[in-house]
């Protein structure tokens, strides 16, 4: 009997009914729910070639009770390794203190369907993110009679994912925000702000006297400068914030829900600290470093992300003709 089911052309997110399978199994299209429900042996055996995915059944207390060719390629564990075992076997200990299992199982047999990307473990301990399709399995009477999985390997989908998220919104220098993700992040911010009642506030911050740390110690530590001024900002601030580098040496700080004077309480500690800092030289010195700061909080008559930036550059300019290494609050 061929087992080259068409489970590899099926998107994971479709119902069970939809798949269909070679029509040399002899099993035509809509008959996988009939098939699992009046002989689930003949399932398990059907889909026991297939390798690029992993198909299983779980009885309704949520024991494993099949296990395909795919399962075993992408988990390392073999037939033997999981069957009779638990659900939560396949994921990792993390997620199974915090119940995911559990509440996988209960959802699909509430809704029918469980769709979703989970860690699961591999054999050896590693683990990988799974792209799931859980199915309750019922008879004509309603009576669950377990579930059926499938599930991909999609860690490298994601990973490529995430290194393209990255270079669209990082800087490369400093790995903080960059320009583009900060203005579409401080406009959402701002339109949040305004939508719950809640304060905002920005600060931008200015390396002083950058161009002679250039030009008298070179552009490789004028780097260093840069990347050690976001890592400090970065390391400060709370998990809301949002730090980004516009350009240059120039930086912005989005503080959400944050009035003008808990935002000046930060920035004067971000500016203590940065003084704090020393950056190695040739010859085994250090230079220290201090910065400018200008800070603006949003007000009714604020209109946008660009206007509120005007405002902290207006602060900001005040703070460099007063002295630098100091901050100064945009006042209406």
């Amino acid at each position: 009997m061929s087992t080259d089911v068409r489970f590899l052309d099926s998107p994971l997110g479709w119902p069970l009914q939809h798949w269909d399978v070679d029509p040399q199994s002899g099993l035509l299209p809509g008959r996988h729910e009939s098939l699992l429900r009046q002989r689930p042996e003949k399932y398990s055996e059907m889909v026991q070639g297939v390798t690029g995915f992993g198909i299983y059944l779980i009885d309704r207390s949520g024991v494993i009770r099949s296990w395909n060719r795919g399962a075993e390629n992408i988990t390392g564990y073999s037939r033997d390794d999981v069957v009779g075992e638990s659900f939560q076997t396949l994921f990792v200990d993390e997620d199974v203190r915090a119940g995911v299992p559990r509440r996988t199982l209960e959802f699909a047999r509430a809704n029918r369907h469980a769709r979703d990307e989970q860690r699961r473990g591999r054999a050896g301990g590693a683990h990988f993110t799974a792209q799931t399709a859980l199915d309750a399995l019922r008879a004509d009477s309603g009576e669950l009679l377990g579930f059926v999985e499938v599930f991909q390997d999609i860690t490298e989908a994601k990973q490529r994912e995430e290194r393209l998220y990255q270079r669209a919104t990082r800087d490369p220098l400093t790995g903080v925000a960059n320009r583009g993700h900060f203005s579409e992040m401080g406009t959402l911010e701002i339109e949040r702000a305004r939508r719950f009642a809640e304060p905002l506030s920005l600060l931008l911050i200015d390396i002083d006297h950058f161009k002679r740390v250039n030009d008298t110690h070179g552009h490789e530590t004028g780097d260093r400068v840069i990347q050690r001024l976001a890592a400090t900002c970065a390391s400060h601030l709370r998990r809301i914030d949002l730090v980004a580098r516009l350009g240059g040496e120039e930086f912005a700080v989005l503080l959400p829900r944050a009035n003008k004077e808990p935002a000046t309480e930060m920035a004067q500690r971000l500016r203590r600290l940065i003084a704090e800092q020393r950056v190695a030289i040739d010859g085994g010195r250090e230079i220290a470093f201090t910065v400018s700061i200008g800070l603006a909080s949003l007000r009714p008559t604020t209109r946008d992300l660009a206007e509120l930036l005007r405002n902290a550059d207006a602060a900001l300019y005040k703070a460099k003709r007063e002295g630098r290494n100091r901050v100064e609050v945009w006042f209406e």
